[in-house]
């Protein structure tokens, strides 16, 4: 059977990199804190509890995101401390090496919970890519990398990512995964799952009834337009609260590449400008 290679909390980004290289995803154990930990599930559970389900219209949408499964985005303003972890530095030396070199800036592409409930099946195995066309055009450049901090403990039961290690290598895009090249990411509370974006996955199914909690932090090249509409999330108040680093990664920066034959921007406009100059003392 398949199986998604585990990491000691104190590996470095380097290692990390290595795995995704090699198998298209890596669990790191005990990668948050769980004072970290307690303090984000303490301030998402009000939004949690008063979750009502989006009608999306179609059923093929229904059944890809969850007939029993709450999703959340927008977590930047629902838990003061997921800043310093959309900001780790370890996450964006992973960023570095996969998204950097195709944009130079990338930028927060979702901030999001995912509980998968009882009685959930197993979601659809996808690549993230695939939500931009840009992935037709480009099939040799990751667009998005996403990451899963586990909020409760991942089991087979209750609905562990469901993971195909290697898929990133391969050459038909088509392809389905058969029964033993399937791995489910299983892991403690704090552990975290990073996945590239060009690796199969999916939400598993939860036949325990206990919940699973997904919180993920997703990025994108800062060409492309990202998923969740931070600025509708947020506001120049909030942002000026954070570090430039965090604003640089929610959009509120003007992006500009012109190194390394990546020649793009300026884009992000405020006045002409930059928005950085909103938060000129």
């Amino acid at each position: 059977m398949a199986a998604i290679t585990h990491q000691p909390s104190d590996c470095s980004d380097a290692d990390i990199v290595a795995e995704v290289e090699e198998h298209g995803a890596v669990i790191v154990d005990d990668f948050v804190t769980q004072e970290w930990l307690s303090e984000f599930n303490a301030s998402v559970q009000t939004s949690i509890d008063s979750y009502t389900p989006y009608d999306y219209g179609e059923p093929e949408a229904k059944e890809f995101l969850g007939h029993h499964t709450v999703r959340l985005n927008g977590i930047v303003s629902k838990a003061s401390n997921y800043v310093e972890h959309m900001i780790d530095e370890r996450i964006l030396g992973v960023m570095d090496h996969f998204l950097a070199p195709s944009c130079g800036q990338y930028l927060l592409n979702s901030s999001e919970i995912i509980e998968i409930h009882g009685g959930e099946t197993a979601q659809e195995l996808h690549t993230d890519d695939m939500i931009w066309p840009g992935h037709f055009w480009m099939p040799g450049r990751m667009l998005q990398f996403n990451t899963m901090v586990a909020g409760t403990d991942f089991t087979v039961e209750n609905g562990a990512t469901q993971v195909v290690p290697g898929s990133h290598l391969w050459d038909d895009p088509e392809r389905t995964a058969k029964p033993d090249e399937i791995a489910q990411a299983v892991m403690r509370a704090g552990s975290i799952v990073f996945v590239g974006g060009k690796t199969l996955h999916g939400g598993g199914a939860n036949t325990s009834g206990e919940r699973r909690r997904a919180i993920v932090a997703s990025y994108v090249l800062g060409w492309l337009r990202t998923q969740e509409n931070h600025f509708l999330h947020t506001t120049v108040e909030q942002a000026r609260q954070w570090p430039e680093r965090a604003r640089q990664l929610l959009g509120y920066d003007l992006y500009s590449h012109y190194d390394d034959g990546m020649m793009a921007g300026p884009l992000g406009y405020y006045e002409y400008g930059s928005p950085e100059v909103l938060f000129q003392k």
